[in-house]
C-alpha cells in the first residue's frame, strides 16, 4: 500500500512549487526560469495568487537542463538532452512497472530483483552481491529458493 502512495504521490499533479522554491532547489535563477518558460522549454501550470507554479515533471526537467549546462552544452542542446532523458525515464518506469515481481535482500550481502511476465516465462532475476559490488543475472525457476549458498556459487565463477 505504501507503494501505491508512493505512486500517486510522485504522478500528482497536486505537487506544485513556486520559482521561488524551484530556484532554491534547483540553482538555476527565477530569471533564467521565466525566459526558459518564455522560450517554451519549460511550463508553469499558471499563476496561483499572482506567482507561478511549477510541477514536479517540470522540476526535474530544469535540474537536468542545469545539468547539461554544467556540463558545457548549450541551452537548445540541453534542453533537447533533457527531453530526451525524461522520455527515457518515462519509458523505463512503465517497462518497470510491468516486470518487476519484487526485490529483496538476502543476508545484507545480496539484493535480488525478481523480473518476471516475459514471454519465456521463467524468472529472470538481476542479482547483486553488495560485499564486492559485482551484478550479475540470473533465471531460475519458479520453485527455486534463493538462498545465501545459492548465489554465492553464482558469483564464484
Amino acid at each position: 500500500m505504501k507503494n501505491n502512495m508512493v505512486k500517486q504521490l510522485l504522478e500528482s499533479t497536486d505537487l506544485l512549487v513556486g520559482i521561488s522554491e524551484l530556484s532554491k532547489v534547483t540553482g538555476v535563477s527565477p530569471r533564467q526560469i521565466r525566459y526558459w518558460e518564455q522560450k517554451g522549454y519549460i511550463r508553469s501550470t499558471g499563476e496561483k495568487n499572482g506567482n507561478r507554479t511549477f510541477e514536479l515533471p517540470m522540476v526535474i526537467r530544469v535540474e537536468i537542463i542545469k545539468h547539461f549546462l554544467d556540463e558545457g552544452y548549450t541551452l537548445t542542446a540541453s534542453v533537447k538532452k533533457a527531453q530526451e532523458r525524461q522520455e527515457n525515464i518515462h519509458h523505463a518506469k512503465l517497462l518497470l512497472r510491468e516486470i518487476v515481481k519484487g526485490m529483496q535482500k538476502i543476508d545484507e550481502r545480496y539484493t535480488v530483483i525478481h523480473l518476471d511476465n516475459f514471454t519465456n516465462k521463467e524468472g529472470f532475476y538481476l542479482i547483486r552481491d553488495n560485499e564486492t559490488n559485482q551484478v550479475t543475472y540470473q533465471m531460475f525457476g519458479e520453485d527455486t529458493e534463493i538462498t545465501t549458498e545459492l548465489l554465492a556459487k553464482e558469483f564464484e565463477l
